[in-house]
């Protein structure tokens, strides 16, 4: 009897390193490589606004810069497989803009929304609702121009 039990016990042990090794592999989902330069868009009240984000990426941490027409700005945020967050503290302003998104490749997409910025406008209230944005990477280092110089930041980020 405990001859036939050998291998029965071999199997189940190697059995189980299997399944142990094929879980651990889809537990470790890594985060989309999204380093590098972005260019991106948005719909504003002034239509359609442009700028690029630089990326730098350490595991799932992200850190760089946010640059459009009212210049450059520090970025933060975080990625977890094909999502990405990220927010951009708009420099000389106490507005925020907070970013979410999914990465397809070379292409991100996703809503944003502005905090902060007090009375927008005119006294408007700003800051209001998500507004829609995509990005595209940008291939080499073929260094762009920063957008035109801008008239009125809170149209450019659609308050």
């Amino acid at each position: 009897m405990t001859k036939r039990l050998y291998p029965i016990v071999f199997i189940c042990l190697l059995g189980a390193q299997l399944l142990f090794a094929q879980d651990s592999e889809s537990n470790n989902s890594q985060p989309a490589n999204i380093s590098g330069a972005w260019q991106i868009s948005w719909q504003s009240r002034r239509g359609s606004q442009e700028g690029t984000i630089q990326i730098q990426q350490d595991g799932s941490k992200l850190s760089g810069t946010f640059q459009d027409s009212s210049g450059s700005s520090p970025l933060s945020g975080s990625v977890a497989g094909n999502n990405v967050t990220f927010s951009v503290q708009i420099q000389g302003r106490p507005m925020t803009l907070a970013f979410t998104g999914t990465i397809d490749g070379d292409k991100m997409s996703g809503t944003f929304q502005p905090q902060g910025g007090g009375g927008g406008r005119g006294g408007r209230g700003g800051g209001q609702g998500n507004h829609s944005w995509n990005g595209v990477r940008k291939q080499g280092n073929s260094g762009q121009s920063a957008p035109e110089q801008n008239q009125d930041e809170d149209d450019e980020y659609g308050l």
